[in-house]
């Protein structure tokens, strides 16, 4: 049995960014949505490929050559919201050439509305968290957990009630011999050393921000748990420090020189933390990690964060106005993010916030540039700004629907440019104005431009900062 799984390729002008499955590409990395069950199979013995469009900068024609050169019985696509369309284009084209090949979908799109990718019986959705469920349906032809069509009917199996165990998980295969000649590809502007590459040390979050949509792992699982649990969030699931620290040391040994931690929040209690900090603090590594801003407050933290080869922290601070962060529920005072601006600084950490407008109908423009003044006063190089999306599926996407401010219900979306709410006390068209305005009042500043050409050590840099910015002010 061979199985391959595909990352098509765009059919607009924009790549859709598959693992964060909330926006599109700034520049491409590993999806760790379909390379955990990848290399699960392959250490089950299964026949495993894989085919990456993006990274190996396949147009459509030379992808489909690939499906035509090498016959596989399935082929599986992590699919998010964005990807939608694209996906199910590919679908048709598949089924054409391969008639008897199975496809298997999987994300948290799939999961949502597994009947829109049903189309005839050779298709199958996998909710949720996919790894043991495809195992026992490749190895014993259960459908735990799957969707599919039975004599024209949609059947939806029902799940399995055990959440995946990250310390039972092997590690993935990110050096796997079809990967291996486009490692060099993988880059993130925040690290000097590649090549690069991303982990995952846990699933799901603990807190109840009203906007939030999680990583499309973390977003597949909590959409199909709630579900059958009364609408209530999954526990988060952590991998001991062990774990983490054993493929730290992986990742070294397979090549990599830096790594993102793309955990929606990483640092899951003081003590793990710092168990991790010091069994990593050797590899000589570059890293970073999304955190909470009130998970940055403690000093010993910070300190051995910056010991172990941290250099940068994305902090979702979304706004400076306590009013909005209240409203939101965000659980977070506005002087954490300026303690943990301090503390990360001091230790020589990089701190990149996340702002967001438009998450309360209360704010105005007025409050909007107020923080944009603010921002433009700290002690910070790098901030993404984006526009509140209410992702189908979540509580914000409910609330702005039944309040009317949702005015774009399509799959159209892109919270880097677009808004989809209008507010009575700020327009669709006054939050795309003011997030275009926040990023030339904060970039285009001379004292920040000198900064970003001070900190280039070499033409690469410079090169794959044009490309970030070309795709950001796209």
């Amino acid at each position: 049995m061979k199985i391959i799984f595909l990352e098509p390729p765009p059919i607009s002008e924009k790549t859709p960014e598959r693992f964060a499955g909330c926006s599109y590409e700034l520049y491409h990395f590993p999806d760790l949505a379909n390379l955990y069950p990848f290399t699960c199979l392959y250490e089950e013995g299964f026949d495993v490929n894989y085919i990456d469009a993006s990274l190996e900068k396949l147009d459509e024609n030379s992808f489909l050559n690939k499906i035509r050169a090498e016959d596989a019985d399935y082929y599986v696509i992590h699919s998010v919201i964005l990807s939608k369309k694209t996906d199910l284009y590919y679908l048709k084209k598949i089924q054409e050439i391969r008639p008897s090949s199975k496809v298997i979908f999987h994300g948290p799109e799939p999961t949502r509305v597994p009947e829109e990718y049903l189309i005839n019986d050779r298709v199958f959705v996998f909710r949720g968290e996919i790894e043991k469920n495809l195992i026992k349906y490749l190895k014993e032809g259960m459908l735990t957990g799957a969707s599919h069509l039975k004599a024209g009917k949609i059947i939806h199996e029902p799940p399995s009630e055990e959440l995946i165990n990250l310390d039972e998980l092997p590690f993935p295969f990110r050096n796997h011999k079809v990967l291996q000649p486009y490692i060099k590809n993988y880059f993130n502007p925040k690290f000097r050393k590649k090549p690069h590459t991303i982990m995952m040390t846990s699933r799901g979050c603990a807190f109840k921000c009203l906007f939030c949509v999680p990583n499309s792992i973390s977003f597949a699982r909590e959409l199909e748990y709630m579900k059958y649990h009364d609408g209530k969030k999954p526990p988060v699931q952590s991998a001991s420090a062990k774990r983490v620290i054993e493929e730290f040391k992986a990742i070294k040994e397979q090549g990599f020189n830096s790594v993102m931690i793309v955990d929606d929040q990483f640092l899951w209690g003081r003590n793990r933390t710092l168990e991790i900090c010091r069994g990593i603090k050797g590899l000589d590594m570059e890293w970073g990690c999304l955190s909470r801003a009130d998970f940055l407050t403690d000093e010993e933290v910070v300190r051995g964060m910056a010991e172990a080869g941290c250099v940068s922290v994305d902090i979702g601070v979304e706004n400076l106005n306590q009013d909005v962060l209240d409203y939101i529920q965000k659980d977070l005072k506005v002087e954490n993010v300026y303690i943990a601006i301090k503390l990360l600084r001091k230790y020589g950490v990089e701190p990149k916030l996340n702002i967001m407008f438009g998450t309360s109908p209360n704010e105005t423009a007025q409050d909007i540039k107020d923080t944009i003044d603010k921002l433009k006063r700290l002690d910070v190089s790098n901030i993404m700004f984006s526009i509140a999306t209410p992702f189908k599926g979540t509580k914000f996407y409910t609330f702005c629907k039944t309040e009317g401010y949702l005015i774009d219900d399509s799959d159209e979306i892109n919270p880097l440019g677009k808004s989809v709410v209008s507010y009575p006390s700020i327009s669709r068209e006054e939050l795309e104005e003011l997030e275009r305005y926040a990023y030339r009042s904060f970039y285009l500043r001379p004292r920040m431009i000198a900064k970003r050409i001070k900190s280039y050590h070499g033409i690469k840099d410079f090169i794959n900062d044009i490309k970030v910015a070309i795709n950001l002010f796209k």
